[in-house]
């Protein structure tokens, strides 16, 4: 069972209004999502943080998921590791 992007969208409201994550796009294959990054969120240098970073890339994985099986609230992410080998 596939979750739409007006589905994900919908759930990703309603569950995790906190996010600055927008869906873009949802299919069976996979996601897309953006997030306007702030002045907040830089590291000296004009750096993007790490956990923002990370962040984006957990809630991509998700709606990846959930564009595949479904709205399915429980799954999580149980390991997720980046090197950064240069500046982002």
């Amino acid at each position: 069972m596939t979750a739409t992007k007006e589905e994900v969208i919908a759930f990703m409201k309603s569950e995790f209004p906190q996010s600055k994550c927008v869906v873009e796009a949802v299919s069976n294959d996979g996601a897309t999502v953006s997030h306007h990054v702030g002045q907040d969120e830089l590291r000296p240098g004009g750096t993007v943080s790490g956990p923002v970073l990370m962040s984006v890339a957990d809630v991509a994985l998700y709606v990846a998921i959930l564009g595949k099986i479904g709205i399915v609230p429980l799954a999580v992410t149980t390991s997720l590791n980046i090197n950064f080998l240069r500046k982002p």
